[in-house]
């Protein structure tokens, strides 16, 4: 209860003094939101939001919906608007910025500032934070001025952290299918034996060694475990055996037997099938007992003559 009593009191005291500090932002906030709104152009929206973290060093921009159109007619106007922006890091180091409007979502009143660190030759810092600050001199299409300095803070992104993260969520996730790679190839091995009717060989002083355990209660586990795998294979063995006799036990009528071939009229069919010579047969043209040889030598001799 003390302890309890304790705690309570220090989260009062803490309250107590971090109290006039929220109070005085929140009316800060309060009378520059009202000063803005008074004149009805205000900023409506930041991507990222005031106070973000975890913010992309790539490519690092803020995206900003106003109240009113930005568009602006001269160049002249335009220049004096990106004026109004300054992006600075945690000590004040001001990074090089380029400020784009947008014709197509004008009408939200939507702009970009985007770091200019390629042609500058600057890195954005990860764990780092970075403040946006507009100034009260913005002017919206229509002249009206922002009025008052607004500030969009936000910390970028602990790089260190997150390849620290990945890279052991990695070790993990490959150590996980290892276990389990291995675990299954065993399983497969253990059942392979099985099968064959091999039993897996235990050394009791090793295991004993590697788990602690006596070697009394190793051998008494292992002997366990082969009583249960020859009862596992001795019910294999009854079942194809009682699978093999199933086979055997066939029904005489299922078998039929027949002396020999017997004709389709035997089962009382009058089909006749007519058989038609399509061309005459031709006769022999060589004389009974003449070869083609000697033919051959009959006719040369006749064309001699």
């Amino acid at each position: 209860m003390k302890r309890i009593g304790v705690f309570v009191c220090l989260i009062m005291m803490i309250a107590s003094i971090m109290a006039p500090a929220a109070f005085a932002a929140e009316n800060d906030t309060a009378d520059n939101t009202a000063s803005a709104t008074k004149a009805g152009f205000t900023i409506v929206s930041s991507t990222p939001e005031n106070g973000a973290s975890g913010v992309s060093v790539e490519n690092l921009s803020v995206k900003l919906y106003f109240s009113k159109e930005m568009l602006q007619d001269s160049k002249k106007a335009k220049d004096a608007n990106d004026k109004q922006f300054k992006l600075t890091d945690s000590k004040g180091k001001e990074i090089p910025i380029k400020v784009y409007y947008s014709h197509k979502e004008k009408k939200d009143g939507l702009m970009m500032v985007v770091s200019d660190t390629i042609d500058n030759n600057i890195t954005i810092e990860g764990d780092t934070e970075y403040t946006l600050t507009i100034g009260k001199g913005l002017k919206a299409s229509d002249g009206t001025t922002l009025g008052v300095d607004q500030k969009i803070t936000f910390k970028t992104l602990n790089q260190k952290r997150s390849t620290m993260i990945y890279t052991i969520m990695m070790v993990v996730m490959m150590a996980g299918m290892i276990f389990y790679t291995t675990r299954a190839t065993k399983k497969a091995m253990e059942k392979e034996n099985q099968a064959k009717g091999k039993s897996e060989t235990v050394n009791p002083y090793k295991e004993a060694k590697r788990t602690g355990k006596s070697v009394e209660e190793i051998v008494a586990k292992d002997q366990q475990r082969k009583a249960k795998e020859a009862a596992a294979r001795e019910k294999q063995r009854a079942k194809d055996a009682e699978i093999a006799a199933a086979l055997e036990e066939t029904p005489a009528s299922s078998n039929k037997r027949v002396s020999g071939p017997r004709p389709i009229s035997a089962a009382g069919s009058e089909y006749k099938v007519e058989v038609v010579k399509s061309q005459p047969e031709k006769k022999a043209t060589n004389p009974k007992g003449q070869s083609g040889k000697q033919k051959n030598s009959k006719n040369k001799s006749k064309k001699k003559k």
